[in-house]
């Protein structure tokens, strides 16, 4: 494959006479004018280093989808649209708001982290954020870092970080836009939201968007032999609202508030208790912050975030409530950047969170943690440098040090080589700590380092192609264990421990680019999760993976599909089957103003599961009509 790439590199980088060049540009556009698309090389991220950056300046694998990216997907929400990125599997137990649960290149849920406007919103409770209740009306852009991140962000950053971004206003007259879709298992899904700026001048700017999901859901666990009823389907219900301010006072300084608030209620058909069981819970997701960002001189820019986060899990079991999870995290980040030279930066801060939990299960806990940290990143000619490091110091455990150290090489303006060594850590949850009989008191925290090289090759001819290979190696895994018979009695049958030694390897590749008009992402990747330990594979991993998603405009239509592949995983001791599931999705420009859009998911009706004994989703058709302003 490289070969290929760089042999069609030659060709399209190839010198030609300027002469030549020019009659064959006149010659295609006289037959067959060419749209200016936006080029590959422009987009930024800003995720890989804490500083905004070129995605192809980026050391660590980046994933971006911006707000067209997410439309043409036709995902609803966060677990529908993350499987596209390489490396990727989510699980989910049913339907829309059912538990879901991400793996990042091996990594569980509870070792990558989810920031929303660069704050934290993990649950203190289960060590993961609720992904379920993330709709994507609400967002601008998401961005995925694959690869430890402990350097940069602490905690639970293992696997990755996902980064979501809500939606900003512009600098433009304030503009409405709204939408409304119908489909499936009486699914109800409306959207309404207004952008711009409130003076002449567009120095202050405002977003405000509302959504509404309702559905009947469907049936996720089948019958089992001595029950004498199927399980009822569940539904979901939820309501999402994001708002900001933002105001610049000059051109070097802004300030502004963001908040952020997702609400729902869902049933579901849990896998222990009575068949005739109710299962109902009510969960929210909220993040408000205050932020301040400028220039303390020509070459020192800094950043103050001032932020509150809350995640609830409310639970009623046949209409009597049951128990509750609220987690609270406040954080401060102070953030600055030195640019030294064009090429060299310098970046160092300080963060600070505090976590608190009232759970009815047990007792309530807290924690406290300090960190800073610092980066430098420099281009010297060909060469890329990047150095991170993170000191973190917990209440509960003793200070954990995580560093990362990358580089890269270009032989060409297109081709690049990268290579990086890594460590990160998570420390416990309190369910991992205090749940009853499940919970550890003597846990201590998981550790991992792992290193990675990559070529990638980058155009706006051949779009963007990327080659990685990975490894990254756990020490005090915590896993859930089952207790030796005759230690264990009826209400206690796992145990949260420490597993020793982990290691998961694996081969990634990926493209996104574009022939023939048509924009194509598509990844393949193999890997091996193993507890090294117990000389087994570790759950819900698959060993391969690969998706293909493509999207082409015709005329006042966009039409695009994607194609969802995974192999074989185990779960609970049961062997899954590997599934294909292929979703479509069509949109129709009406006028300037109206579009209709329709997406059908699960195709072919694979019927298949995610995790054991639920179903996924059968065959839906949804329907969607809606307006914006222009």
């Amino acid at each position: 494959m490289v070969v290929i790439l760089m042999t069609l590199s030659r060709l399209a980088h190839a010198d030609t006479n300027p002469s030549d060049t020019e009659k064959m540009r006149s010659v295609k556009l006289a037959i067959n004018p060419i749209p200016v698309q936006p080029p590959v090389l422009a987009q930024v991220v800003v995720t890989a280093s804490r500083m905004a950056l070129p995605l192809k300046h980026t050391l660590a694998p980046t994933t971006l989808f911006n707000q067209q990216d997410m439309v043409e997907s036709g995902a609803l929400d966060l677990p529908a649209l993350l499987p596209v990125v390489a490396g990727v599997q989510v699980v989910r137990s049913g339907g829309p708001g059912a538990t879901s649960s991400l793996f990042l290149r091996g990594a569980a849920a509870s070792q990558t982290l989810v920031l929303i406007d660069g704050v934290r919103v993990d649950s203190a409770s289960l060590g993961s954020a609720q992904l379920s209740q993330l709709m994507l009306d609400q967002f601008e852009r998401i961005e995925v870092e694959s690869g430890n991140a402990s350097a940069l962000y602490g905690s639970n950053a293992i696997g990755g970080a996902v980064h979501i971004f809500t939606k900003e206003g512009g600098q433009h007259a304030p503009k409405l836009n709204f939408s409304a879709e119908m489909g499936s298992h009486h699914t109800q899904h409306q959207q309404v939201g207004m952008a711009g700026a409130l003076d002449a001048a567009g120095d202050t700017t405002f977003n405000l968007n509302g959504s509404r999901l309702k559905t009947a859901g469907f049936a996720a666990r089948e019958r089992q032999p001595m029950q004498v009823a199927s399980p009822p389907a569940y539904g979901f219900f939820t309501e999402s609202i994001g708002t900001q301010l933002k105001h610049r006072f000059t051109p070097s300084w802004l300030a502004g508030i963001r908040f952020y608030q997702s609400e729902g209620a869902v049933g579901s058909d849990l896998a222990y208790g009575c068949p005739t069981d109710l299962n109902l819970a009510h969960n929210r997701v909220r993040t408000a912050s205050i932020f301040v960002d400028g220039k303390l001189g020509q070459v020192w820019r800094t950043s103050l975030l001032l932020a509150s986060s809350n995640d609830q899990n409310l639970n009623w079991l046949n209409g009597i409530f049951d128990n509750h999870f609220s987690t609270t995290n406040r954080q401060l980040t102070w953030q600055n950047e030195l640019t030294l030279r064009p090429k060299q930066r310098l970046r160092f801060g300080y963060e600070y969170l505090q976590q608190n939990l009232d759970a009815s299960l047990y007792a309530a806990a807290s924690r406290h943690l300090h960190a800073s940290f610092a980066g430098y990143q420099v281009g010297l000619g060909a060469h890329q440098l990047q150095f991170n490091v993170r000191r973190d110091q917990s209440t509960q455990f003793d200070v954990a040090h995580s560093y990362y150290a990358g580089y890269g090489y270009s032989f060409d303006p297109y081709w690049k080589f990268t290579a990086s060594h890594s460590t990160a850590f998570r420390v416990p949850s309190f369910n991992d700590l205090y749940y009853p009989n499940y919970g550890n008191a003597k846990l201590q925290p998981e550790s991992s380092h792992a290193v990675e090289a990559g070529i990638e090759h980058v155009s706006d001819q051949l779009g963007m192609t990327r080659l990685s290979v990975f490894q990254t190696r756990y020490n005090d895994l915590i896993e859930a264990i089952p207790i030796p018979p005759a230690e264990s009695n009826v209400f206690q049958l796992y145990q949260a421990q420490n597993i020793g030694r982990a290691r998961v390897q694996g081969l990634e590749a990926t493209w996104h680019g574009r022939v023939l008009g048509t924009r194509i992402r598509s990844s393949v990747t193999a890997q091996r999760a193993l507890d090294e330990t117990h000389k087994r594979d570790l759950p819900r991993r698959a060993r391969y993976l690969a998706n293909l998603f493509a999207t082409r405009r015709l005329g006042d239509w966009q039409v695009g599909g994607l194609w969802l592949m995974s192999g074989q995983r185990h779960d609970n001791g049961t062997l899954l089957g590997g599934y294909g599931v292929v979703n479509l999705n069509a949109r129709y420009d009406i006028s300037r103003s109206w579009y209709f859009a329709t997406r059908i998911e699960n195709l072919l009706n694979k019927n298949h599961e995610l995790v054991h004994a639920y179903r996924a989703a059968p065959r839906s058709v949804y329907f969607t009509l809606g307006w914006r302003q222009r």
